[in-house]
């Protein structure tokens, strides 16, 4: 399930052999435009960054045991500065995730 504080944001996402299946959901939009219509470059991913990533109150994530496929971007998990847990073991990921906690 999902878990919130008194002020609504979300501190934990248990979804643990839930049956999930496709990417991984921390993202970051390579095409994404500021306001005056001028690309945002790459570099900037902090920019464009929606999903998991806005996410900052979040302390547990738990997506272990589902079909979840895919690169992690470890990037966007930056933003997640007091997660305490994380488990996507028994996916079918790939990518390295530098311990963040």
């Amino acid at each position: 399930g999902i878990s919130c504080d008194d002020e609504g944001h979300v501190t934990g996402i248990d979804l643990r052999d839930n049956n999930l299946v496709g990417q991984f959901p921390v993202y970051t939009r390579g095409d994404a435009i500021d306001f005056w219509g001028i690309p945002v470059p790459e570099s900037h991913w902090y920019l464009t960054k929606y999903g998991l990533a806005n996410l900052y109150e979040l302390q547990t994530l738990d997506l272990a045991e589902n079909t979840l496929t895919g690169a992690i971007e470890y990037r966007p998990l930056y933003n997640l500065r007091v997660l305490t847990y994380f488990d996507v073991s028994g996916n079918q990921l790939s990518g390295e995730v530098e311990t963040l906690v």
